[in-house]
């Protein structure tokens, strides 16, 4: 066996390496440690009755021969249609040539980069900004630009002072971003859009948590506020009904659709068919809605045993805002340090959680944190925050 020396590779992946995220999870799975690491949905809300019924109701019918079958590169057309339904945009905003369904959102951002994206060209995200992106924006040499950001978002100011450089895309988690939880309210959305107009810039908007909502239901996307031909809106299920499935989906104008309806021919031909039929008979569930408020309730509940259990211990030590949706709490260290090696000591305490500056440009964000509360219980997260609070006592740093 060689080593990777005696391989002549294309330069574009002179700088691949993994998420530090996709290393610290190789340690959660250790019984003894409780994470707050991952952006897992929790496994026991799956719905797993639901889902065995309609697979054997699906094998059983007559649409069994095509669910099994090669599909169309575009997805499912009932699929499509039926996840046009259920987008926040007003009815008729895109028709079908208009929707691609996707291998979770992740394949779009590696799609729309694809198409826009050659070396050394300017990509502008939020600051922190989802580390699935960077990596995509950065594999096909993206010159990655982050944009200050406040309590309500992105920089109007700042984002107008960018769009003067003509970037290649702007990409925007506006509805509770992964890491920070922030979702934009009304007012911000809308200045961001008057940014836009007029901008030949494409606006790249990813929509996975919109459905996780606790306190009130986001605002409409940014996406259906600027000129359509300049936008491209991303969404998942991989949070509300299973990320198993590995089903997303892109909305945009037909004509660039079409161009990357041939990038995904180039990459895998289409979506798993089984997986996009068995999605649209879970869909077509009213027991699907009840499930999503579900998740809305009990992921409620751990946002609040996680906030709560650091207003009791740690408010001295860090600093953070309550999330009104999402997975994720995001936190900073009150006397500044670097978060990477409270994770060392966290992890000698059985805690693992996200070091900040994996979303952050080269050396910043060092004194911040991701705490994911999705993926355990209650009593699992007051005890990591007991975990943390031991990790931090004469941490210097």
């Amino acid at each position: 066996m060689g080593d990777e020396a005696s391989y002549d590779l294309s330069r574009r992946v002179e700088g691949l390496r993994s998420s530090a995220i996709r290393e610290i999870l190789r340690v959660v799975n250790r019984p003894d440690v409780i994470s707050f690491a991952g952006g897992l949905p929790a496994p026991e809300l799956f719905p797993t009755e639901l889902l065995g019924r309609l697979s054997l109701e699906l094998l059983q019918s007559r649409e069994a021969p095509q669910a099994l079958q090669y599909g169309e590169t575009e997805g499912v057309p009932a699929l499509r249609q039926r996840i046009l339904q259920r987008v926040p945009f007003v009815p008729g905003s895109f028709g079908l040539e208009g929707a691609l369904v996707t291998q979770g959102s992740q394949q779009g951002l590696d799609l729309v980069t694809k198409l826009f994206v050659d070396p050394g060209d300017e990509v502008l995200v939020e600051t922190p900004a989802y580390v699935g992106a960077l990596q995509a924006f950065r594999f096909f040499g993206a010159r990655v630009t982050f944009l200050p950001c406040d309590a309500e978002g992105v920089l109007p100011g700042a984002l107008a002072e960018a769009l003067r450089r003509r970037p290649k895309l702007v990409y925007l988690t506006p509805t509770f971003q992964n890491p920070s939880g922030l979702c934009y309210g009304e007012a911000r959305r809308a200045e961001v859009a008057e940014v836009l107009r007029g901008s030949t810039t494409l606006l790249l908007e990813d929509d996975p948590y919109r459905e996780i909502w606790f306190d009130a239901a986001p605002p409409a996307p940014i996406a259906g506020r600027v000129d359509p031909a300049r936008a491209v809106y991303m969404g998942s299920f991989s949070k509300t009904a299973v990320p198993g499935l590995r089903i997303g989906f892109l909305l945009g104008p037909p004509a660039l659709v079409r161009r990357l309806v041939l990038a995904k021919q180039a990459t895998d031909l289409h979506t798993n068919t089984l997986g996009q039929h068995l999605l649209l008979r879970l869909l077509s569930e009213p027991a699907f809605e009840e499930h999503v408020a579900g998740l809305r309730r009990i992921y409620r509940a751990r946002r609040d045993a996680l906030h709560g259990a650091l207003e009791r211990q740690l408010a001295g030590r860090l600093t953070w805002q309550r999330p009104g949706g999402g997975m994720f709490l995001w936190a900073r260290l009150s006397g500044g340090g670097d978060a990477a090696r409270l994770l060392e000591r966290a992890l000698a305490q059985g805690l693992a959680f996200v070091p900040g500056g994996e979303f952050h440009a080269e050396g910043q964000g060092r004194d911040t944190l991701r705490l994911n509360f999705s993926f355990s219980g209650e009593e699992k997260l007051e005890e990591g925050v007991r975990r943390l609070e031991r990790a931090l006592e004469g941490f210097a740093g």
